[in-house]
Order: C-alpha cells, then structure tokens, then sequence
C-alpha cells in the first residue's frame, strides 16, 4: 500500500491510496477518521482498477472545467435523462 495523497477534513481526511492484489494494482479513494491518535479507514470510498485511472482523470478534469468556467450543471433529473440517452 503507498499513501499518493491526503485532502484534510473535518473530523479525518481522504485518502489516495495504491494497492497491489493479485498482480493488479487498485486506487482507493477513501475517507479515514481518527481515533485515539490513529486513522482508520470508513466504508465511504471507492476502488477501482488503477487501468481505469486515466478515465477517472479526464473525468475530473471535465468537472473542474465546469467549475472553472460555471458552467450550468443541472440537477439529479438532468442526470438521469442524460444516462438514459446513453443506454
């Protein structure tokens, strides 16, 4: 396991982390707490193939794009319909 980064925030921070399984390597986004000076880590994350990687940043990049230019984002009915459209 290799700690890539740490985002703090109240009450633990997040977490982006490698893992190496079965000759595969996963990156975990996860939120940790701390309790009695040590994190530990809460279900609240995702893992996924780090092959998937590059598309998680495009991703990314898109919406801070958005962010960036304020874009209108829509709400969660846009975001259904649009992945209806898709299917």
């Amino acid at each position: 396991m290799k700690i890539i980064g740490r985002i703090e925030r109240t009450g633990g921070e997040i977490r982006v982390v490698l893992h190496e399984w079965k000759s595969q390597i996963y990156c975990d986004l996860r939120l940790w707490y701390l309790k009695d000076s040590e994190y530990h880590p809460t279900t609240k994350g995702l893992r996924f193939n780090a092959e998937l990687l590059p598309e998680f940043i495009q991703a990314l990049e898109e919406a801070e794009r958005m962010i960036e230019t304020g874009e209108r984002i829509g709400d969660t009915k846009e975001v259904e319909e649009h992945e209806n459209i898709r299917d």
